[in-house]
Order: structure tokens, then C-alpha cells, then sequence
């Protein structure tokens, strides 16, 4: 699996160290969240989480396959997801576009409940 910058995803802590916290991505793929992105609360922030926690990071760089993760940014809306159908959806029309979307999934149950009723 290839990362972009931009790209949120959910990762798995697989080790904590002085330099930051390691995680293992889907694809096996491995990224840093360096402790720098802790602005300073390194030592209690580290203290917060364990190996084999679920974490939500953003891919802030992807040098040579090395992939420099946040937890701090994960939010940020300077960092677009080109995978996120909604990242170029004005705004005026993301109600209009959320809820045919919700509508649509709503069809798409009901008929796998009638697909799984027929079994």
C-alpha cells in the first residue's frame, strides 16, 4: 500500500522510545510520530499510551518509504486527503452530497437484509 501526505489512517502502536512513537500501518508499512509533534509534552504524552494501542495519525512526509506521522495534525486542514471523497467538496454542497450518501447506505442494508432474509 502506498502512503500520500494527507492520507489519515489507523495504526497500531509497535514500540515507544526516546525519539517518538512507532507504529505499525495496514500493509505492513511502519511510521514515526516523532516526540517532537508532542510540543513539549513528550514525557507525560508518552506515559498515555501503550504497545498495541489503536492510533488515528496523519502521513505528514513519506521520504524514501519513511513515513513521518502525526497525531497533532490529524485534524488539520492544510493536510488534504486526496483518498476522502469529501476533500474537494464545497461547502455549500456537503450537506446536499452527506446526505444522499447516508441515503444510499440506508438502501444498500436494506436490501443486504433482504438478500440475507431470502437465506
Amino acid at each position: 500500500m502506498k502512503y500520500e501526505v494527507g492520507q489519515r489512517v489507523t495504526g497500531v502502536i509497535n514500540n515507544i522510545t526516546d525519539l517518538g512513537i512507532f507504529l505499525t500501518l495496514p500493509g505492513h508499512k511502519s511510521g514515526l510520530i516523532h516526540h517532537k509533534d508532542f510540543d513539549g509534552n513528550w514525557l507525560r504524552e508518552r506515559n498515555q499510551h501503550r504497545v498495541g494501542d489503536e492510533l488515528r495519525v496523519v502521513v505528514v512526509h513519506n521520504y524514501k518509504g519513511r513515513l513521518g506521522l502525526s497525531l497533532a495534525r490529524v485534524n488539520d486542514p492544510d493536510l488534504i486527503d486526496h483518498r476522502n471523497r469529501f476533500s474537494k467538496v464545497k461547502e455549500q454542497d456537503f450537506s446536499k452530497i452527506l446526505n444522499q450518501t447516508a441515503a444510499d447506505a440506508k438502501a444498500e442494508i436494506k436490501q443486504l437484509k433482504q438478500v440475507l432474509a431470502e437465506d
